[in-house]
C-alpha cells in the first residue's frame, strides 16, 4: 500500500493533507496495514507534524521529488542529483529518517533520474508503470521487481518496484483510476496480479478521499470521491481475504536485493 502525498494547489486546500492522511492512518491502523508514503520535500517541510506522525506509526516515508514538479526528472543529471539530495535532506530533517525509496511525480522517470537516485544512495524506485499509456522510461517494461542496471557506477544497483496495473485495462491500480473505473475493476486487477504471484503495488492520494468544493477543477478530481474511503476499505479487505501480506516498499526492495546478491 502506497500513498502519494501530493501538495495542495493552494494553502486553502491544506485541509486535504490533514484530513486525508488522518483518515488513511486510521484505516491502516484498523486493518494492520504498513504503508509507504511518498512525500515531496515541500510537503515534509510545511506539514512536518503530519509526516512525523506517519513515522511514529511505523509507516515508511519515501521521496516524491522536491516540489512534485514532473519537470524535475527531465533536468540535467547534475541538477537532478542536487535536487534529490536537497529533497532527501529536507525529508530527513522533518522526519528524522532518511528516505531510501523514490517515486517520480506523475510517474515521469528516465535514465538520468535513475543515475541521480543511485548517486544519492537510494535503494529503490517505484515509478515505472507497465502500460503503453505510461511508456515514459527507457527501461524495459516489467511487472515484477527487478534490478536496474548500475548506470552510476555505485556499489549497488537500484531496485525497481513497478506500480501494478489491471492487465485488462492497463492503468495503475488505485488513485483517480480507482474512483473512475470502480471497485470491481480494482479487485480484478489485484486478483490477477496476486494469481500470477506478482506484488500488488497499490497507490492512493489523500485528495482521493476528501471532497473538493468551490474549486474549478476537471471532473475527474470529483469523480466518486465520497465513495473512495469505502472502496479503499473493500480493497484492503479483499486482498487480505486472498492471503496477501502487507509490507513496506523498502522491505520488498530489500528482499529483492538479497536475492540479487545470492544469485551473484
Amino acid at each position: 500500500m502506497t500513498v502519494d502525498v501530493d501538495p495542495p494547489f493552494t494553502s486553502k486546500q491544506n485541509y486535504i493533507i490533514y484530513k486525508g492522511i488522518d483518515q488513511l492512518l486510521n484505516l491502516f491502523s484498523k486493518y494492520s496495514i504498513r504503508a509507504t508514503f511518498f512525500v515531496p520535500a515541500i510537503v515534509a517541510k510545511e506539514f512536518s507534524e503530519v509526516v512525523k506522525k506517519i513515522v511514529e506509526l511505523k509507516h515508511e516515508i519515501g521521496c516524491h521529488g522536491l516540489k512534485h514538479d514532473p519537470m524535475e526528472t527531465i533536468l540535467s543529471i547534475n541538477k537532478q542529483v542536487r535536487n534529490i539530495k536537497k529533497a532527501t535532506e529536507i525529508i530527513e530533517f522533518a522526519t528524522g529518517v532518511r528516505p531510501i525509496g523514490f517515486r517520480a511525480p506523475l510517474f515521469k522517470i528516465n535514465r538520468d533520474c535513475f543515475i541521480a537516485l543511485q548517486k544519492n544512495g537510494y535503494l529503490y524506485d517505484s515509478s515505472i508503470v507497465n502500460s503503453l499509456f505510461y511508456a515514459r522510461s527507457t527501461i524495459a517494461w516489467r511487472s515484477k521487481p527487478f534490478c536496474i542496471k548500475n548506470f552510476a557506477g555505485e556499489d549497488h544497483p537500484l531496485i525497481e518496484i513497478p506500480v501494478s496495473v489491471n492487465p485488462l485495462l492497463p492503468f495503475p491500480i488505485g488513485g483517480g483510476w480507482l474512483r473512475i473505473f470502480g471497485l470491481k475493476w480494482a479487485k480484478i486487477g489485484l486478483k490477477m496480479n496476486l494469481t500470477l504471484r506478482k506484488q500488488a503495488m497499490f497507490y492512493i492520494h489523500p485528495k482521493d478521499l476528501i471532497s473538493l468544493s468551490g474549486h474549478n477543477l476537471p471532473w475527474y478530481y470529483y469523480r466518486n470521491v465520497p465513495n473512495c474511503i469505502k472502496m479503499l476499505t473493500e480493497v484492503i479487505k479483499y486482498v487480505q481475504q486472498n492471503g496477501a501480506l502487507s509490507i513496506t516498499a523498502s522491505e520488498l526492495a530489500s528482499n529483492v536485493f538479497k536475492n540479487f546478491l545470492f544469485k551473484k
